[in-house]
């Protein structure tokens, strides 16, 4: 079991090293996210929300912040392909029984300055 689990860092240092190398500057950091929503009942964790998603590609890092109603959360990938191919698969996602529904990652708009 430690080994596996020092497997899985090691991977996910070497990702994240690659991410730093590979990934050219200009990228918009919002096409490589989603937007996740999912019933208040579920029970995954964030760990359960990568594994799932890293089968379409590498998984930088997920959020789900504290809501006590409206469960919602982002996953930022290393690659923007892999957004695309998350998106065109549409919204039958499942983590651990949970239906999560994807959209894509939208900033909010800045108020320009007058």
């Amino acid at each position: 079991m430690i080994s596996e689990d020092l497997h899985k860092f090691e991977r996910l240092r070497l990702e994240r090293s690659d991410f730093s190398l590979n990934i050219p500057r200009m990228v918009n950091p919002a096409s490589r996210q989603i937007y996740l929503t999912f019933p208040a009942d579920s029970t995954f964790r964030k760990e359960d929300v990568s594994n799932y998603f890293s089968i379409y590609g590498p998984v930088q890092d997920v959020r789900i912040p504290y809501q006590q109603k409206r469960m919602f959360g982002f996953v930022t990938f290393v690659y923007p392909e892999t957004v695309k191919l998350i998106l065109s698969k549409g919204n039958l996602h499942f983590v651990c029984d949970a239906r999560v529904l994807v959209k894509p990652y939208k900033e909010k708009g800045k108020v320009p300055d007058n």
